[in-house]
């Protein structure tokens, strides 16, 4: 089912993506997820072969398609953690917006969406839950004291955070270049394999 082209904005006319259309959009884009590799121009070729494979390609450009997966993975993260306040003042939540669960199932265990602060937000000296209530009394009596070191936890906090989010981002890389890696491998192999049928096949 064609969409319908909208009204013009920047001379370029916006494209009406249609539920059948998004839904599509979401499920290639995860699925050529290994042709935006991050070198010049990859992402134009990806998704030219994604419109290609819609039917699209003429009708949305490759940059209206990104502009569309952009706007999708922005609602996806406000949906799925979400500040306070949202969700009550009109604005989608992970179980109102239709698209949360198919973009959850495509993207949803990236490194880049899962947020590294979560795995540092517990500091080292967080007591157990048996030492909590003993020591109860003892934090209330030092409250003024500990007034005066949220300064350096909270510094400590950040160096965490900016060091799993460098870990994360290293650890995503290498990964993007082992899979270029084997995809070199495999098409080698599979000019070798040319070759060889190719020598079989020319008399000597």
């Amino acid at each position: 089912m064609a969409g319908e082209p909208g009204v013009t904005v920047g001379g370029e006319s916006a494209f009406k993506w249609n539920k059948e259309q998004t839904t599509l959009l979401i499920r290639l884009r995860g699925e050529n997820d290994h042709l935006f590799t991050g070198v010049k121009n990859s992402a134009t070729v990806a998704w030219r072969t994604i419109l290609e494979k819609m039917g699209l390609q003429g009708t949305v450009t490759p940059l209206q398609a990104r502009k569309k997966w952009d706007n999708l993975k922005t609602k996806y993260k406000e949906c799925k953690y979400p500040g306070s306040g949202e969700g009550v003042s009109g604005k989608p939540t992970a179980a109102t917006w239709p698209w949360f669960a198919l973009m959850d199932e495509v993207i949803g265990q990236r490194p880049s969406i899962r947020p590294p602060v979560l795995l540092s937000t517990l500091p080292e000296d967080t007591p157990g839950p048996s030492s909590a209530v003993g020591d109860q009394n003892v934090a209330e009596s030092d409250t003024d004291e500990g007034e005066s070191q949220p300064t350096t936890t909270a510094r400590k906090r950040k160096r965490d955070r900016d060091e799993e989010l460098l870990n994360l981002i290293r650890e995503d890389m290498q990964q993007q270049r082992e899979a270029e890696e084997r995809r070199a491998q495999e098409s080698r192999e599979r000019m070798d394999r040319l070759f060889s049928i190719l020598e079989r096949l020319i008399p000597k």
